[in-house]
C-alpha cells in the first residue's frame, strides 16, 4: 500500500507513518543523488520522485499499476520528471542507464523466487560505480519466531543479516543501516507493528479451537452457561487504545523529519532496515 501525502491527516499514527516513509528520500537518498540520473522503482503514488526531483538531474518513476502511474504523471510530471509503467523483474532501459536506483518498501512485496531476478535488472540498469538504495521493514521489530508476515501483501520481511546475505549476492559493496526515531515516534511504530504472542497466537486459538468448540457447545449446554461463558470471553478481551486527535498545526508542528535518524549499528528496535549498494564492475 502506498502511502500518499495529504492535506489532512486523520490521525497522529497516519502523519507519523507518513514521516517515516519520507525519510528513505530525505535522510537516505537526498545525499546521493544531486545531479544524479535516478531510477525510482514502486514509485508508488510518486511524491517521492517528486521529492528527488529537485536535486537529481533527472528522475524516472517506474509503477506497474498503469492508473498509478497516469495519476503520478498528471500530478508530478516535468522536464526532469517522468513516470513509466513497468514491471521490476523487466526494467524496459539499456544497460547503464543510471548513476541511482532507488527501491523504497519494495522488496517485501517481491516473491523469495522472483528477488534475484529484481536485483540483477536494477545492477544492469546501473552505471559501473552505479549505487541501488533500498528500505525495507525490520522484521525483528514486527514479527515474533516463525511467524509470517501479517500483512497480506508481503511475500517476506527481512532481517537485517538476511538483507545482508541477499544483497551481498548480486553487489559487490553493501551497508546496512536501521531508521531509528524519537522516543516517543519509535514507541509509536513499535505500538502500531509489533504482534504480542498474546495478538498472534490468541487469533489462531480462537479460528481452529474456541470457535468450533463454541458452535457445538451451543447446541449442548443451557443459556445460563453459555451466557456465563461470554462474560468470560468478554473478560480476556483488550481494550482498543483510543487516540485523540490532534489539530493539523499542531501536528506538523509538533512531528517532523527531524525526529528520525540513521543508526550505522542497525539496532533491534530500528523501524527500516536502509541498504546502500554500490556496483563497482
Amino acid at each position: 500500500m502506498s502511502v500518499t501525502p495529504k492535506e489532512k491527516w486523520d490521525s497522529v499514527g497516519q502523519y507519523i507513518e507518513y514521516l517515516r516513509h519520507l525519510s528513505a528520500y530525505a535522510l537516505l537518498a537526498e545525499p546521493l543523488v544531486a545531479n544524479k540520473k535516478v531510477l525510482e522503482i514502486g514509485c508508488g503514488s510518486g511524491y517521492g520522485a517528486d521529492y528527488l526531483s529537485k536535486s537529481a538531474s533527472s528522475v524516472i518513476g517506474v509503477d506497474i499499476s498503469p492508473g498509478g502511474i497516469a495519476g503520478c504523471q498528471d500530478k508530478y510530471g516535468k522536464e526532469n520528471l517522468d513516470f513509466v509503467e513497468a514491471d521490476g523483474l523487466k526494467l524496459p532501459f539499456e544497460s547503464g542507464s543510471f548513476d541511482v536506483v532507488v527501491s523504497f518498501q519494495v522488496i517485501e512485496h517481491i516473491a523469495p523466487k522472483n528477488v534475484l531476478n529484481y536485483l540483477s535488472e536494477i545492477k544492469r540498469v546501473l552505471n559501473s560505480d552505479g549505487v541501488f538504495l533500498v528500505s525495507t521493514p525490520n522484521s525483528r521489530l514486527r514479527l515474533l519466531p516463525f511467524q509470517k508476515p501479517w500483512n497480506p501483501e508481503h511475500e517476506k520481511e527481512y532481517k537485517d543479516d538476511e538483507l545482508i546475505q541477499l544483497l551481498n549476492r548480486v553487489f559487490n559493496e553493501v551497508k546496512v543501516y536501521g531508521l531509528c526515531a524519537s522516543d516517543e515516534l519509535q514507541a509509536t511504530g513499535y505500538g502500531r507493528v509489533k504482534h504480542t504472542p498474546w495478538k498472534t497466537y490468541h487469533s489462531l486459538w480462537q479460528a481452529y479451537i474456541l470457535l468450533p468448540a463454541y458452535r457445538i457447545l451451543n447446541n449442548l449446554l443451557p443459556l445460563s452457561i453459555l451466557n456465563w461463558l461470554k462474560k468470560v470471553k468478554q473478560s480476556f478481551s483488550r481494550p482498543v487504545k483510543d487516540y485523540q486527535p490532534m489539530p493539523q498545526e499542531t501536528l506538523i508542528s509538533k512531528y517532523s523529519l527531524n525526529d528520525f535518524y540513521i543508526e550505522p549499528m542497525c539496532p533491534k528496535y530500528c523501524l527500516d532496515l536502509y541498504g546502500i549498494c554500490r556496483k563497482t564492475s
